[in-house]
């Protein structure tokens, strides 16, 4: 009878760990996506898309130190104020706890902003960054973004 306990206990624990480990792989695969979708529409210039996978209290954080919420970052990308010329994901490295996870890699990103003053920049970002996905009822939402550069990167003035 101990036997049979023990066996039926180390049925349900394996049984618990298996079902975990699939959930995380199912939601590791939908954040996987949803990165992915999120590089693209930036590329694109799909704001509606972008708009979609931000959290409303999302705070996008960049290399110069500036934070944006997401209204000014979807804003600037309607106004075409920024838009982006390329990108490129080379690692990423995905972590589920629970609803939560966490996605820390490394990408180029090549893209052009205007400032206040009206004039174009351009910038090549060798990037490492740290993004933070909420899983709610099947939607992935993207509450957090900070990236940082090396201090050799350089942003160029344009005349376009």
């Amino acid at each position: 009878m101990r036997n049979i306990l023990i066996a039926l206990l180390v049925t349900f624990f394996t049984s618990l760990t298996s079902n975990a480990q699939s959930s995380n792989t199912a939601i590791e695969e939908m954040v996987r996506k949803a990165h992915q979708s999120f590089i693209d529409a930036i590329l694109v210039e799909d704001y509606k898309l972008v708009d979609q996978l931000l959290a409303e209290d999302v705070t996008l954080g960049f290399p110069n130190g500036g934070f944006s919420p997401k209204q000014g970052y979807v804003d600037a990308l309607k106004n075409k104020t920024l838009f982006y010329d390329s990108g490129a994901n080379f690692t990423s490295n995905i972590r589920v706890y629970g609803k939560t996870v966490v996605v820390n890699g490394r990408g180029d990103l090549v893209f052009r902003y205007k400032d206040e003053k009206g004039d174009w920049y351009k910038m090549l970002e060798h990037l490492s960054f740290t993004t933070v996905y909420v899983v709610d009822k099947r939607k992935v939402r993207m509450v957090a973004w900070q990236s940082n550069r090396p201090a050799s990167d350089q942003t160029l003035k344009v005349t376009e």
